[in-house]
């Protein structure tokens, strides 16, 4: 093979090789721990929202109290006689509260009170940063459906979320889940609630593969948790077995990933 027919050898090669960009074959647990983590992260937000919305007068019927803050380190303001009515919370520099670091801004738009069945809050975050991952573009949708089976049920829709992690690489998150409270609701804070979620989601992971999955044992999320503490997942890597994600059963970063009859213990970010 003479050198010019060697050269053109290299450069179709090398063409190939960057079509794959720098997805990799997921032969393990990358995709599960990154589905794990974004889901943390979406829950995170909402409990925000939850939290700031249910202690501002004007977003629900009757809020327990008139707060101006969720964290002490941020700002919560609204526009209640608007139609949509809105509300911020605006995050001081690196508004620390339980470990979370926590930078930029939340916007919520409601059709109406946000405890009235039938209601939409629709999310638009502003270059909203959680532990150092910037959170930005797609939307998320919280629904008050009312009450089901005597609980307060939201329908959460997520629509091409992306999360942003210091190398540049994006998780794209979109899906759809009911959310229900089923502890707590009759109670003035936060700290005492027990969220229950089902649901499924798509989207894509850090390293670019693609992905589906399905809540088959319901996540329970506490207010006081800053991780989902109980409930299992499969994940479906494209052109990959699935995987079983569980989430264990206590307030920590812990998960397992089942991959081929071997179990991965693993630390979320």
């Amino acid at each position: 093979m003479n050198k010019k027919h060697l050269l053109l050898l290299v450069v179709i090669l090398g063409i190939f090789s960057c079509k794959k960009s720098d997805r990799d074959d997921d032969k393990s647990t990358n995709t599960s721990a990154d589905v794990a983590f974004a889901t943390n992260v979406t829950y995170d937000v909402f409990k925000t929202i939850y939290q700031a919305a249910n202690s501002t007068q004007g977003i629900v019927t009757a809020a327990y109290v008139d707060s101006i803050s969720v964290f002490g380190c941020d700002t919560i303001t609204k526009d209640t006689t608007s139609n949509p009515k809105w509300m911020q919370i605006k995050f001081n520099t690196d508004c620390t509260s339980s470990s979370i670091i926590r930078n930029g801004k939340l916007y919520v738009a409601f059709n109406g009170h946000f405890n009235t069945p039938g209601t939409t809050a629709n999310l638009t975050i502003y270059d909203f940063s959680y532990n150092g991952y910037r959170v930005y573009d797609g939307s998320i949708a919280f629904k008050y459906e009312g009450l089901t089976d005597s609980f307060p049920t939201y329908t959460v829709t997520f629509s091409n979320l992306k999360i942003i992690n210091s190398f540049s690489q994006k998780i794209v998150y979109s899906g759809s889940h009911k959310l229900q409270i089923i502890q707590g609701q009759n109670t003035q804070t936060i700290t005492d609630d027990l969220f229950s979620i089902s649901g499924a989601n798509s989207g894509r992971v850090f390293k670019g593969n693609g992905f589906t999955s399905q809540i088959t044992t319901n996540l329970n999320l506490s207010g006081n948790c800053n991780w989902i503490e109980s409930g299992v997942v499969t994940v479906k890597p494209d052109n990959n077995p699935t995987r079983t994600l569980d989430f264990g059963s206590g307030c920590d970063n812990k998960i397992s990933v089942k991959v081929y009859d071997i179990n991965h213990e693993l630390e979320l970010p």
